[in-house]
Formats: structure tokens, C-alpha cells, sequence
């Protein structure tokens, strides 16, 4: 279970956090209530009391049935830039996790797009060839969201913005200055070559041109922050502004959190078909809230199909049948969660390759043995084990946060809720990430990146199976990435 963080908390602080640090400077109008309750996944009631106290402390100005625009401005440059050094390391590290796993997500939407649509986003690129840099960035930057929101999983949309915003800098020696230090590296052709690049659906070419961008970006953007540093005097790393993105955010209500580790326990093993649960009064000790949420989160189990409250008695556990599925699809919330959970296994297929060959390196012997006997000796689940090791030893720690937050979304026990025997009947799935371990061992990088990839698709693929067949048909459209290798 995580801290807990209010809705209206979690939207302020980011909207807030942007524009102290500058990246929505004075002027720049927010998204409308509607866009940034579906960015945020919040009500549009919380929406509003954020941006009423956003007006409170003198941050924005809002009139009826218009945008709302920043109006709060720094006192001085110094202090922008100050706020912009803190976050240096961290805004750098950002720029090399995009770089390594956008252009995977990119190559992954093209195939959402039809060639006619594709041409004309390349085409609006290579007319504004001519035009400011600030009207070409915006312009790919609209083309490329619009990509991204093809794939029909939120998580990738809110993960690419995420990134997108963290990484602007304010533009204090006027962005001509940062277009210069791009231009000086020399790595890409224009904007245009690279979007051209889409039009092939060829991952290692997407890959390769998106990630020359990306390098030259990067680069410039280190040189731009040390020119920064030398006229406002360098300023230590704020660990409090490192990088932070939120999978669960939209799901924070917390009977919910307790009932899906009750479903978590139940799908493990913890809690035995037939086996009655701890009482109300020991589960609200346990989660440290009041008897009313257990009894919300018992409502929903029972919803849910994974528990039956008999009066005086106490919740027994029950095992989900078709039946039971069937008739619960039609609850939103049940539904979203599935949804959800299916675009989570989806961004770990897609994110896990990049970050697995990453990591790979730093696995020395001693890691690799150590995760064998693990392996050997934990009844746990060997997937989960491989996925430890490889945020353990990731070099990007955007990237780390990326996984771990998407892992929240991944409960194991929903996965073999599905099985009679739980874990135990689950053979294909540990038996494909025995080989990810055999490859790690064999020293076959490529493969070791593939066949864990290859393990999420194997969860994807069977869970939006069940689902499908049970009603929902939505879940057809959280369809299984191409595993295709690109080189590490």
C-alpha cells in the first residue's frame, strides 16, 4: 500500500511545480477543465478547486469560458534559474530515457495510423521547414501526441507528455541560443528526415532517427544548462524535484488500493477459496483506516466476484467464474481497472526491453548468481524477480521510476486469479522467464531484452483473451507490441 495523496493534492502540485520552475512561464494558457481532468484522470470538480487555488495564491488568472493563463512571474532570473539547476541532473536524465524509449512507443503507434494520415503529419513538418524553430517544435510536438493517442492506452499519453514537460527549460538567452547549440552537433538532417522516418513503420529506422534527435537534443540541452550555471553560479541538486510520474493517478480512492491487495492475496494464495477473511476490525488495524473503508472494499470484493459477506459471519473467499466476470463488466469502475491494467501490461512490453538492455551491463556475476539462487529458492514469481534486478541496476532512474509506477498496475494476483491453482498452474509464463534468466546467462543481451518483453506480451495477450470473451469488448483495442529487436 502507498502513502496516500489526494487528488486535488497530486494535480496542484504538478501544476505548480511547472510554473515555479518556469516551464509554463507568465502567459502560457493551461489546458481546458475537460483536458486536464482526462490528463490527470480526476473530475472536473477537483479540476476547478485546483485552479481556484492556483488563482488564490497568485499563480494564474481565469475568466469564464476561457482558458485560464499564468500571470505569476519570477522575481528575478536568477531565482528561475536556480529553480532550472536543481533539477539539471534529473532534466538530463529525462532527455536520455526519451530518447531511448520514445522512439519505441512512436515506431509501436504508427501502426494505429493509415500511410494517407502518416504522409500528411510528415508533410505539415516539412512545410514549416522554413518557419521559426518554435513553430516546427510545436508542430511535432501536436503531430507526434496526436500519434501517441492513436494507440488507445492513456498510460503512453500521459507518460509522453509527462516527459515532454519535464524536459522544457526556460529559455533565458533566448531560444536562438539552444537552436544554435542543436545545430552544432550535426547529427540529424531536419525535422522533416526524421518524421519521415514514421512513414516506413520500420522500428530500427524510427529508432535510429529519433534517437540521433534525441542525442542532439540532449547534448545541446547539457551545453545550454552549463552556460546557465556559468552566468548564474551552479546550484545543488534538489532530490526533491527529481522526475516523477504517476500510473495509479485517477485510481487513488483507497478501498480501492485495499481491494485489490485483498485480490492480490487472494490470487496468490494468501487467502484460500473457502477461507474466511480477517475480520473487519483486524483489516482496518492492518490498513490503518476506519472500519467504513474495509467495509467499502469488502462491498467491492464482493462485487467483484472474489469474496461473499455473510452477516455475523465474516467475508469467505470465493474463486471469480465466468459468470461472475460477465456480470461485473458492467460496473465502470471494474471496468476502467481492467482497462487500465491491460494498458499497464502493455507499456512494460514496450518499456521493458529498453530498460533491460540497459541494466544489463551493470549485471555482474555476482548479481547474476545471486538472482539465480533466488530464483531457485523463493516461491515467488520469477518475472517479478528478473523485473527487480533490472530496476535495481538501471543507469536511468527516470526510466526506474517509470517501471516501478507501472508495476503497481500489475497485481499478479488478478493475473492468476484466472488459474485453478493459482501460481502453480501459471507453467508457460515461468517457464518464459527461466529463458530470460538462460539467456542473461548465456550472455545474450538481445535476448534476454526480447524474451522478458516476450513474458508481458504472454500476460496481455491472455488476459485481454479472457476479457474479450467475457464482454469487454474495449479490451480488443490494448493490442500485443511487435517484438522487434533493436539493437543495444
Amino acid at each position: 500500500m502507498r502513502e496516500r495523496q489526494t487528488l486535488f493534492e497530486s494535480v496542484f502540485q504538478s501544476l505548480e511545480e511547472q510554473i515555479l520552475s518556469g516551464r509554463l512561464g507568465v502567459g502560457s494558457r493551461l489546458e481546458s477543465i475537460n483536458e486536464l481532468s482526462a490528463r490527470y484522470g480526476v473530475g472536473t470538480r477537483t479540476v476547478r478547486e485546483v485552479l481556484r487555488a492556483l488563482k488564490e495564491k497568485g499563480y494564474i488568472r481565469t475568466e469564464e469560458r476561457k482558458a485560464a493563463v499564468v500571470v505569476y512571474r519570477q522575481a528575478e532570473a536568477g531565482m528561475a534559474a536556480r529553480s532550472v539547476l536543481e533539477r539539471r541532473a534529473s532534466i538530463l536524465q529525462v532527455y536520455r530515457t526519451a530518447g531511448v524509449l520514445e522512439p519505441l512507443l512512436l515506431a509501436f503507434c504508427t501502426r494505429f495510423c493509415s500511410e494517407e494520415e502518416l504522409r500528411r503529419m510528415a508533410a505539415e513538418i516539412a512545410r514549416l521547414a522554413r518557419k521559426n524553430p518554435e513553430q516546427r517544435g510545436r508542430a511535432c510536438s501536436a503531430c507526434l501526441h496526436a500519434l501517441v493517442e492513436r494507440s488507445h492506452n492513456p498510460l503512453l499519453s500521459d507518460l509522453f507528455a509527462s516527459l515532454e514537460i519535464y524536459t522544457r527549460i526556460p529559455f533565458f538567452r533566448g531560444r536562438e541560443r539552444f537552436v544554435e547549440l542543436v545545430a552544432e552537433q550535426n547529427g540529424f538532417g531536419s525535422l522533416g528526415w526524421v518524421m519521415e522516418a514514421l512513414l516506413t513503420r520500420d522500428t530500427g529506422e524510427i529508432a535510429a532517427r529519433f534517437g540521433a534527435l534525441f542525442r542532439c537534443i540532449t547534448a545541446a540541452a547539457e551545453k545550454y544548462l552549463d552556460e546557465i550555471a556559468q552566468e548564474f553560479g551552479d546550484t545543488p541538486e534538489d532530490p526533491a524535484k527529481a522526475y516523477c510520474w504517476t500510473a495509479e493517478r485517477g485510481r487513488d480512492h483507497y478501498y480501492m488500493q485495499i481491494t485489490r491487495d485483498l485480490i492480490d492475496k487472494i490470487g496468490m494464495g494468501e487467502y484460500a477459496a473457502g477461507a474466511f477473511l480477517p475480520t473487519e476490525a483486524k483489516l482496518a488495524e492492518e490498513y490503518g483506516v476506519c472500519i467504513a473503508t474495509v467495509r467499502k472494499a469488502l462491498a467491492m470484493l464482493n462485487e467483484l466476484g472474489f469474496g461473499q459477506t455473510v452477516a455475523a459471519t465474516g467475508t469467505k473467499v470465493t474463486v471469480q467464474d465466468q459468470r461472475a466476470v460477465m456480470r461485473v463488466i458492467k460496473n465502470k469502475t471494474f471496468k476502467q481497472d481492467t482497462l487500465r491494467y491491460l494498458s499497464g501490461l502493455q507499456l512494460m512490453a514496450l518499456a521493458i526491453q529498453p530498460a533491460a538492455l540497459l541494466a544489463y551491463d551493470a549485471m555482474d556475476g555476482a548479481a547474476r548468481r545471486r538472482l539465480g539462487r533466488e530464483l531457485r529458492a523463493s516461491a515467488g514469481i520469477p518475472l517479478e524477480l528478473l523485473l527487480q534486478c533490472v530496476m535495481e541496476f538501471q543507469p536511468l532512474e527516470p526510466l526506474r521510476t517509470i517501471l516501478k509506477e507501472t508495476n503497481k498496475l500489475l497485481h499478479w494476483g488478478y493475473y492468476f486469479a484466472f488459474y485453478s491453482e493459482g501460481p502453480a498452474s501459471a507453467e508457460l509464463l515461468t517457464q518464459k522467464s527461466l529463458d530470460a534468466f538462460d539467456c542473461l546467462q548465456k550472455n545474450d543481451k538481445q535476448g534476454f531484452a526480447n524474451t522478458l518483453a516476450g513474458c508481458y506480451c504472454h500476460i496481455l495477450a491472455f488476459v485481454r483473451g479472457h476479457m474479450v470473451r467475457c464482454g469487454l469488448a474495449e479490451a480488443a483495442k490494448i493490442v500485443t507490441p511487435d517484438m522487434l529487436a533493436v539493437g543495444g
